[in-house]
């Protein structure tokens, strides 16, 4: 989920410069308290929705678990996703309304943890039990998916080929289901 941080600036013409120039000062102490940034992007629905705003905290990568939400900075963009898994090539996030697991990212490219989101009147805070407990499960659901996913690409052909694709949606309706019951429960 492509994120934008809330501005009237003018565009930058070195997008990723200005964003990884932007992470450091913040997390320097060159700004104080969250990040709030807008979503504009599906790829965490239910949920993140285009037009939310979360709220982002530095934080030290090793402290992250699997099933807390953060941004991280993918070339020229800012990208909240779920933390997956942290192996020896990096951190290993994925979309909740995504079918893919992304590139592992280095320390360097995580911008921070999403601690809460605005949704109009109503704010999510992520820290707490309940949204905490909640991560996990959609964690260990994703990480079911994904290995479901890898196997029927194995069997079915590469991300390109008409089959793999309606049996990729097809293998991920179930898991897509389940991710958005746990989010009403």
């Amino acid at each position: 989920m492509k994120s934008e941080a809330v501005s009237t600036n003018s565009v930058v013409p070195d997008a990723e410069v200005y964003l990884a120039a932007a992470r450091e000062a913040w997390r320097a102490g060159g700004a104080t308290g969250p990040l709030r940034l807008k979503v504009i992007t599906a790829s965490m629905w239910p949920l993140l929705r285009a037009g939310d705003e979360v709220m982002v905290q530095p934080i030290d990568p090793r402290a992250l678990r699997p099933g807390e939400v953060l941004v991280v900075q993918r070339g020229g963009e800012w990208i909240t996703h779920r933390l997956v898994t942290v192996d020896e090539r990096g951190w290993h996030t994925h979309g909740d309304n995504t079918r893919y697991r992304d590139e592992p990212v280095s320390a360097a490219e995580i911008v921070g943890r999403v601690i809460a989101i605005e949704r109009g009147t109503q704010t999510i805070d992520l820290q707490q039990p309940r949204w905490r407990a909640i991560g996990r499960r959609i964690n260990r659901v994703q990480c079911a998916q994904l290995r479901v996913l890898a196997a029927g690409r194995r069997l079915g052909g590469t991300r390109s080929s008409g089959i793999w694709r309606g049996l990729a949606a097809l293998i991920n309706w179930p898991f897509q289901l389940a991710l958005r019951l746990m989010m009403w429960f």
